[in-house]
């Protein structure tokens, strides 16, 4: 009956919305600010790891020293190049001529100021030993290990260059200029930005928790684009001639990391669930058919001709039936990262399809990341949902990040780090020079942590999709919603 009742009122909220969109949507201002309806506010705005403007949603007001396309191809951004001086030396020479918003030059006092706040809370992503000023325009960083990738690493949006953090203050196309919490933030065009140069004049990002009330105030004219959009919530907008869906290249992976404890720590039985889930059924239900159920965790396209390295657990349900013999287990779901809106009827697919082996899942549905994370940390579930992003042109960031001793997950969450096999073949693809080179040991490394030991089920990795106005269009859109470039937006 809940599962009915549920169901019910997805309909009716359908319906409710497709006779919203029928009605037509208010005209635009082309030299008023764009109004961009988002979800949840989750900055975090006191304290060392203060983050406006920058994470989880990325306004464009700071820039790093490297960047990337939408494909993750490396490009320069406030250094222009760079090269390896050996012995874990890197010398990034600056874009001469780059200004931060409040009219101060950006050098290498500047950028190592700032890398060394990130440093000193650990976002950083390497193994910082320390960072010199060479010259105004030239800084060299030193890495504890031989890192071949550091360049790669910079380019994540958390490693954007700063002046002040408090009331954002950077180098990028847009402006810091009014934020009022779980409300608003606004930003403006950089009128003497270094790069070309915003077409729209400014936006106002509004936090928006549902994703039905956004789509409704892009309906009404109160917004011209919405981002983070349930899929399950997309049929009344596909075929609406008053509106643009927007669909990116696959960065975002959907998966279930899996605890080390309680029922799990049988890598059997891990292996026992693989078999039952049908990520193809997961993905025509869901997602229409989009993404890559590959279980690469990453991007497959990262890994090249070495994707099919990372060996599939095929769904076998007569298998798994097989295998666990009539034994009966009990497990907690925690749905999850970012939030458990966002997952739609995952959790309970999931539920459906490990019933039918003999598997029981209980559901917690979590709409906090601090209190996901804390359950995470405090050992309490067994299997976790998450959609999480590959938000670097470091094709090694999310293994890393996940199941590297040093990486965010075990080191402050207390998860279990990936085995030494693991970490050997990660750290050879982070001291390699050759592209083939670094895919091949990657694949390697994420096998181990996927086929071999089971420690993460990767359902799919999927494109970002934003709904705007069909007079607003994004030129390139990135795979998440912290690399998109607000800046390449264009108002017809």
């Amino acid at each position: 009956m809940a599962k009915k009742g549920y169901m019910t009122a997805f309909c009716l909220m359908l319906l409710s919305l497709c006779l919203w969109l029928g009605k037509g949507t208010a005209g635009i201002a082309p030299t008023s600010p764009l109004m961009v309806a988002v979800g949840k506010d989750e900055y975090i705005t006191a304290g060392p790891r203060k983050n406006l403007g920058i994470y989880p949603l990325n306004v464009n007001i700071a820039e790093c020293l490297t960047t990337f396309d939408e494909h993750f191809n490396l490009q320069p951004c406030l250094a222009t190049s760079w090269e390896y001086r050996g012995k874990g030396r890197w010398r990034f020479h600056l874009r001469l001529g780059v200004r931060f918003h409040d009219g101060s030059p950006l050098d290498a006092k500047a950028v190592r100021q700032s890398l060394e706040r990130q440093e000193k809370i650990g976002a950083t992503f390497f193994n910082c030993e320390r960072i010199e000023e060479v010259s105004p325009d030239i800084i060299e960083i030193v890495t504890q290990d031989r890192n071949k990738l550091l360049p790669y690493i910079l380019s994540h949006p958390y490693m954007g260059i700063l002046k002040n953090a408090s009331n954002p203050v950077g180098t990028g196309p847009f402006t810091f200029q009014v934020y009022k919490r779980d409300q608003f933030l606004e930003v403006k065009r950089n009128a003497d930005y270094w790069g070309n140069k915003p077409q729209i004049p400014g936006i106002i990002f509004r936090f928006v928790p549902d994703a039905s009330q956004r789509l409704m105030a892009l309906q009404s004219g109160e917004v011209e684009v919405v981002a983070d959009v349930p899929w399950d919530f997309l049929t009344p907008v596909q075929g609406n001639a008053s509106f643009r869906l927007h669909i990116s290249p696959p960065g975002a992976y959907i998966g279930l990391m899996i605890s080390p404890h309680g029922p799990l720590q049988d890598l059997e039985l891990r292996q026992i669930l693989a078999m039952g889930l049908n990520r193809k059924a997961i993905a025509e239900v869901l997602w229409g058919g989009q993404g890559d159920v590959r279980q690469t965790l990453i991007p497959a396209d990262l890994l090249g001709q070495y994707a099919d390295l990372v060996t599939d657990v095929p769904f076998n349900p007569e298998e798994a039936k097989r295998k666990i013999q009539g034994r009966k287990f009990s497990l907690t779901l925690v749905a999850g990262f970012p939030n458990a809106q966002t997952h739609g009827e995952l959790p309970e697919i999931i539920q459906a399809q490990l019933k039918k082996i003999g598997i029981d899942i209980k559901i917690l549905k979590v709409n906090d990341v601090g209190l996901y994370h804390k359950l995470m940390k405090d050992g309490k579930g067994d299997l976790w949902l998450e959609k999480g992003n590959q938000n670097s042109a470091d094709p090694t960031f999310l293994p890393y990040l996940l199941f590297h001793p040093e990486g965010y997950y075990p080191k402050m969450l207390h998860t279990v780090s990936g085995t030494p096999r693991f970490c050997h073949q990660l750290e050879g693809a982070r001291s390699c020079d050759r592209i083939e080179n670094i895919r091949k040991n990657l694949a390697l490394a994420l096998k181990e942590v996927i086929h071999q030991q089971g420690m993460v089920f990767p359902i799919a990795t999927l494109p970002q999709v934003i709904v705007t106005h069909k007079k607003v269009i994004f030129e390139h859109l990135y795979p998440s919603l912290l690399t998109t470039r607000w800046d390449r937006i264009v108002r017809q």
